[in-house]
């Protein structure tokens, strides 16, 4: 007789969006009182039950036993950018998602680990630096980057042994989250429904989680990591006098060549006292006049990770079939949900088979 997890049990039907009375409603001879004692792990299930849990939830059987290296742990996340209106379905279904990629992420780096190229220091505000510019100025330093703008952020932080994935979260619910737990590498999850510009700096913002509140989260670590990204993406040092204006011009081409928004910019420009309180609200009133603080111009190219289809390949000796058919069982999942979790990966899996 196979074991039951009913942690797994509900992770799936967090991950399917399902209540327990819409899964209750999609099995036979069940009720919600059953259901609920099952996956508070007070009853276990009959091997029928079982079987009518995976059909509905449509997941392999095995997703639902207890593995050594499938353990399912507390995320330990340091902060949801979220809006207010965002319900604990969605939380849920996000928080699923993120489980299911650690766990599997833990799987692969107990057999197959990738090298670190920059160091991932911690910083500790009053400590070992007085701020969250402090910090950020000091992992630029570290990491060899000057006062030059990032040309590609995803890249470096990879290099730091950081693991990004881009998640199906809801439309402007949830920025970006980081998680480092005990076995796990550090990794952020971002909303890959957001725009580019943003979701550079919610990279930023994530990192500044990491290296800020990896021992001791505060209470204002939210304004900390909003702080840490503005300096990390834009050096007052090297931006200082170089926005003194309300041209929206200046801000776009600043924003080309630093890689943020607009809004962004317009921000670090009255923090650093560049502009005044008047201008700066003038500057505003140009972006609502114009749409931007909706939809900006100058798009910016997505940056896409590749450091967990890297250890995909490594894992699979570099047999990109062997990936399809080896670790969807591995995982615990269906094909068709190995692809549509791990679909930016696959994506640049496909770039590394073709450079290989």
């Amino acid at each position: 007789m196979s074991t039951f997890n009913p942690d797994m049990l509900k992770i799936a039907r967090d991950l399917r969006g399902m209540s327990q009375t819409e899964l209750v409603q999609n099995m036979k001879n069940i009720t919600q009182a059953a259901l609920s004692k099952i996956e508070k792990g007070d009853l276990k299930p009959s091997e029928e039950t079982k079987q009518q849990l995976a059909k509905a939830l449509n997941f392999p059987e095995r997703f639902f036993t207890l593995l050594d290296h499938f353990k399912v742990s507390p995320i330990s996340l340091h902060a949801y950018r979220k809006k207010a209106t965002t319900t604990a379905k969605v939380l849920s279904q996000i928080n699923a998602e993120m489980t299911i990629k650690a766990a599997n992420l833990e799987t692969l780096n107990i057999f197959s680990q990738l090298d670190e190229k920059l160091p991932l220091p911690s910083y500790q505000i009053h400590i070992n630096v007085s701020t969250a510019s402090e910090a950020a100025q000091n992992l630029r330093k570290k990491w060899g980057l000057g006062l030059n703008p990032i040309e590609n952020l995803t890249e470096i932080i990879e290099q730091s042994g950081v693991y990004i994935f881009y998640c199906d979260f809801a439309e402007d619910h949830i920025d970006g989250v980081s998680l480092q737990t005990q076995n796990c590498p550090p990794c952020i999850f971002l909303n890959k429904n957001q725009p580019n510009d943003r979701i550079r700096f919610t990279l930023a913002h994530e990192l500044g989680h990491l290296v800020l509140h990896k021992f001791a989260p505060s209470i204002d670590m939210e304004d900390e990591a909003n702080e840490f990204a503005a300096e990390f993406l834009v050096p007052t040092e090297a931006i200082k006098g170089q926005l003194r204006t309300t041209n929206l011009k200046t801000y776009a081409t600043n924003k080309l060549a630093w890689k943020v928004s607009m809004a962004a910019l317009i921000v670090k420009a009255k923090h650093i006292g560049d502009i005044s309180d008047r201008q700066s609200a003038t500057l505003w009133r140009q972006m609502s006049m114009y749409g931007y603080r909706k939809v900006e111009p100058y798009p910016l190219e997505r940056e896409c990770p590749n450091r967990f289809a890297q250890l995909m390949f490594e894992f699979c000796q570099k047999n990109k079939e062997q990936i399809l058919n080896d670790l969807p069982l591995m995982f615990n999942l269906y094909p068709e949900d190995f692809c549509q979790l791990y679909k930016a990966d696959m994506e640049a899996l496909e770039k590394i088979t073709m450079v290989s």
